[in-house]
């Protein structure tokens, strides 16, 4: 009876671990599809404003609202990412804020008073943080040989910018 005891209490302890197992795969595999939504959202926004740059009139108005909305689904992903993925929440906070410095010159409407087209804004800063985020993620999700994100000095300024 004992030595049956025994048995079945290791089976317990394997299916208990299986399942913890499962459920830590499932979490992980949960973290990095928020980190590729976030990342997607990004460069489906760096798109747009192309797009809305290329527009006038009212086609540029109607940019300009997707636009926000990008942004605001982008920030929203981004804090989602931070909850869910700490070490990578700088760099998703970080490239929601840079979304929201584009996002503030299309939705000025002082720059779309005229109806001409929007000269197209600098993306290096934008471009530098997503390969930040994309890289913190990486790191963060335990991937091996993930590029490690080094700060650098933001021409111009004395801020210091990671990648």
């Amino acid at each position: 009876m004992i030595v049956g005891w025994i048995r079945d209490s290791g089976h317990d302890k394997r299916e208990q671990a299986e399942r913890v197992d499962a459920e830590r795969t499932r979490l992980e595999r949960e973290k990095r599809g928020e980190c590729v939504k976030l990342l997607r959202l990004a460069r489906d926004f760096r798109v747009l404003v192309e797009n809305t740059c290329d527009a006038r009139g009212a086609e540029l108005t109607a940019y300009a609202k997707q636009v926000r909305q990008s942004a605001a689904d982008i920030s929203g992903q981004a804090d989602q990412v931070g909850f869910m993925l700490l070490a990578a929440e700088d760099a998703a906070s970080a490239l929601a804020a840079e979304v929201g410095r584009l996002t503030a010159v299309i939705a000025d409407d002082g720059n779309r008073t005229l109806g001409a087209s929007l000269l197209s804004p600098d993306f290096n800063r934008f471009d530098r943080r997503l390969a930040t985020f994309k890289a913190a993620a990486q790191a963060a999700l335990g991937y091996a040989g993930a590029p490690v994100a080094e700060a650098a000095p933001e021409p111009g300024s004395a801020e210091l910018l990671p990648g």
